[in-house]
């Protein structure tokens, strides 16, 4: 029976996005929002039916609160229509027609200035972090002991690692400008190419220093959105991004697990034990690290239903956000784990994480909202999200569609709708996705000094990598 609703709604989410395919409806937020759902809360589920502990990371959780039955099935299908619903209600013509008449396109120039200069920054604070932890492979080799919090940086200024994602958002918003210059005629000089080269050194290495997946895996989906969002031919595109993302997401979380580079010959051996079984057995491995990197959020949700109302607390995360988001060395003062997250840790983990040491377990959106506010405020609560992402795509979509720009700021902002949905942690969303934030505003500032007639400076147009030709064609 529970097999059966998860195959019901696998094929009532297909269906829904063909169904919009077929009346002419563009690749949006909405498009991947049934992919993401589809993937997370009915193929995943699938997947744990089917194949059990194997496929679970979570092994505490799934050994103490089982796979989930039919409610659990049930309520996750009607969250999904009640989003849909939500969405797909329409708003007056009139209001929509007025947001939109009043954007304009992101200028070119300016945003190849805002990709040079935030590149400038991200490799000063990478700099400075590659001094600190003690040369350039140090950063690489201690990225998994930083990262769980074994190693301690002593600075009281260690805030600014949030922003050396810059030299990683750099690369990702000059190859989107590049696009632009492709698609509108424009010619790609040498500079470019050299300049487009140098971000992309400096986010690799700086998703590399993470130690983490999704610092890869981002930039990455965000290219190939832009680039089907403008009508690009992308189909050699999407290979190697389902390969690069599957690559990082499997091997990547196996590499990452087996932490420094000294353990690395063990990860060779595996692939030079056996000529005709190494290679299946190394994908195998990535296909088990990626399945149970996905299924977190499936079983945190399976545990949140036999949690109690407030049982972690009411919303203690939102009067935590304050003190999550001050500089606590700084000011001086002792910021320990997030109360909520601390708890819900403890109930999934069955112990409780020591306090210098990372790995939380987050309950996801559906069990967030189911401890604090009970099904019937999980399922209306989901019913105003799909209204307030139909808002946001409202507002955010590009007025022309060959605005690649435009289009950045629309997916990443929808990513980090996505990075809340399925973490339900307003830190990561504020402090994580900070640059994207920052880049945002930049952004938005030179498209409103382009909407009252100020042309760009000459600065602009030199630091831009744009000919004088060029700039008035943007």
């Amino acid at each position: 029976m529970t097999l059966s609703i998860y195959i019901f709604l696998s094929l009532l989410i297909a269906g829904l996005e063909v169904r919009r395919r077929l009346r002419g409806m563009p690749i949006d937020a909405m498009t991947a929002f049934n992919c993401y759902y589809l993937v997370l809360y009915a193929l995943v589920p699938i997947n744990v039916l089917c194949f059990g502990e194997d496929v679970v990371r979570a092994k505490y959780a799934y050994e103490t609160f089982g796979v989930g039955d039919a409610y659990t099935a049930l309520s996750l299908m009607l969250s999904y229509v009640l989003f849909s619903l939500g969405y797909s209600r329409k708003s007056s013509n009139r209001s929509k027609s007025t947001v939109r008449a009043g954007r304009d396109c992101y200028p070119l120039a300016s945003s190849a200035y805002v990709a040079r200069v935030i590149f400038v920054v991200g490799v000063l604070l990478t700099v400075i972090y590659v001094v600190q932890i003690g040369g350039i492979s140090a950063v690489i080799a201690m990225a998994s002991q930083v990262r769980s919090g074994e190693y301690q940086i002593q600075s009281k200024y260690i805030f600014y690692r949030n922003f050396s994602q810059f030299s990683s958002d750099a690369f990702v918003l000059f190859f989107v400008v590049l696009i632009g210059k492709k698609i509108r005629g424009l010619g790609i000089t040498g500079r470019d190419k050299l300049f487009l080269l140098f971000t992309f050194v400096f986010f690799v290495y700086y998703a590399a220093s993470t130690g983490g997946r999704r610092p890869f895996i981002y930039p990455v989906i965000v290219c190939y959105l832009v680039a089907l969002s403008v009508g690009m031919r992308v189909k050699k595109w999407a290979v190697i991004a389902l390969a690069v993302i599957f690559v990082f997401a499997g091997l990547g979380s196996l590499i990452s697990v087996i932490g420094s580079a000294g353990s690395l010959p063990g990860l060779v051996e595996l692939t030079t034990i056996d000529e005709n079984a190494s290679w299946p057995a190394l994908l195998t491995l990535a296909w088990d690290n990626t399945s149970q990197g996905l299924s977190d959020t499936y079983m945190s949700y399976v545990a949140s239903q036999k949690a109690s109302l407030w049982q972690f607390g009411f919303l203690t995360d939102v009067s935590d956000l304050p003190r999550e988001l001050l500089p606590s060395q700084i000011l001086g003062f002792t910021r320990g784990r997030n109360d909520m997250l601390g708890r819900t840790s403890e109930y999934m983990l069955g112990h409780p994480l020591d306090e210098d040491v990372t790995g939380e377990v987050p309950l996801g959106l559906h069990g967030y909202l189911l401890v604090n506010f009970g099904y019937v405020g999980m399922f209306v609560l989901f019913f105003l999200l799909g209204r307030f992402y139909k808002w946001i795509d409202g507002r955010l979509k590009p007025v022309e569609p060959n605005d690649p720009v435009g289009w950045l700021v629309y997916w990443w902002v929808a990513l980090v709708f996505f990075v809340y949905f399925r973490e339900a942690i307003l830190t990561f969303v504020i402090k994580m996705q900070i640059t994207w934030w920052l880049t945002i505003l930049l952004l938005g500032y030179f498209r409103s000094k382009q909407a009252v007639g100020l042309e760009p400076t000459a600065s602009i147009k030199g630091l831009g990598g744009f000919g004088a030709d060029q700039v008035s064609q943007t």
